[in-house]
């Protein structure tokens, strides 16, 4: 109210009705809404707030690209997402193994494209479902969306799902987005030291900075400190009097494998770095870049 008092000094007068003093009231709250914010990294209430529950909605600053369809073959997990019903389609039913999983040779399959980037690949000794973070993710999306069902340990394509392949390129991309952004709970990716407090919220908000910052290369807690800052302010004011509190330091693990590692990654949206930190017990960082395909998929007005 003191600095609502300080913009309009007149309605403390006493000479405004209660109608004068309600649009006074409203032009306020208009303006507040509309300001940038240095915790929101200069983005408004009302931008943030569009960004956290209705991203890509007309006149948001996120948009999805209007010419985008001529890339959609670029995107990785988009492109096994078709193979993989294609391969079902044209075998009209998959057996699964004994445990309900992709039977090795259909792993094989996604996994010898070489579509994704995963730095302990080396480590896997056999092929499967449960070794390869992204094929059990992927199958999941299809069968909650209702594109594949499972019967008698097989997995065959619905009526929807025969729907689904005629769509438009665009449709498909679009549906596959939002299931990873809004249905799939990202603690599925890992089970991490934060216990699952890193998820899914903000990851428009993060497209957002990566397309603002994404040119240079920076690591990925320079990010996500922009997160914690914004959305998690009980970790920020921890951050204000220990920057090393291992809260923080789980949080900052937890984005760089569940953003970037895993969805940014898998949507062939960013180039990933490893570089030796000496300064951290010859530790990894990650160094994030935009990829080029990022701005071909993506707007930020």
């Amino acid at each position: 109210m003191n600095s609502f008092f300080e913009d309009y000094p007149q309605a403390q007068s006493g000479r405004l009705t209660i109608d004068e003093l309600n649009k006074l009231m409203i032009e306020y709250q208009d303006k507040i809404n509309n300001s940038p914010i240095a915790d929101f990294d200069g983005l408004s209430p009302e931008q943030m707030n569009a960004l956290l529950h209705s991203p890509f909605t007309a006149g948001g600053i996120l948009q999805l690209r209007k010419g985008m369809d001529d890339y959609l073959d670029q995107v990785p997990i988009f492109r096994l997402s078709e193979l993989l019903i294609s391969e079902i389609w044209n075998s009209g039913t998959l057996k699964l193994t004994t445990k309900g999983n992709l039977p090795v040779k259909v792993c094989e399959l996604l996994h010898n494209q070489n579509l994704i980037k995963w730095e302990y690949v080396h480590f896997v000794k056999k092929v499967t479902e449960d070794e390869i973070p992204y094929i059990w993710p992927l199958k999941q999306y299809l069968l909650d969306e209702g594109i594949l069902k499972k019967r008698n340990n097989r997995l065959s394509l619905t009526k929807y799902g025969e729907k689904f392949i005629l769509f438009s390129k665009a449709t498909r991309f679009n549906n596959l987005l939002t299931y990873f952004t809004s249905h799939f709970h990202w603690a599925n990716f890992y089970d991490l030291e934060d216990n699952g407090k890193c998820g899914n919220l903000g990851w428009a908000y993060s497209l957002v900075l990566l397309s603002k910052y994404g040119m240079k290369s920076n690591t990925s807690e320079f990010y996500s400190l922009k997160i914690i800052r914004a959305l998690e302010k009980e970790l920020w004011n921890s951050y204000q009097e220990n920057m090393n509190n291992e809260a923080i330091k789980d949080y900052h693990n937890a984005y760089a494998i569940r953003f970037f590692e895993c969805f940014a990654n898998w949507f062939g949206l960013v180039n990933i770095e490893q570089k030796r930190d000496y300064l951290m017990s010859l530790s990894n960082r990650v160094v994030i870049t935009k990829s080029s395909l990022f701005d071909h998929l993506f707007e930020v007005i």
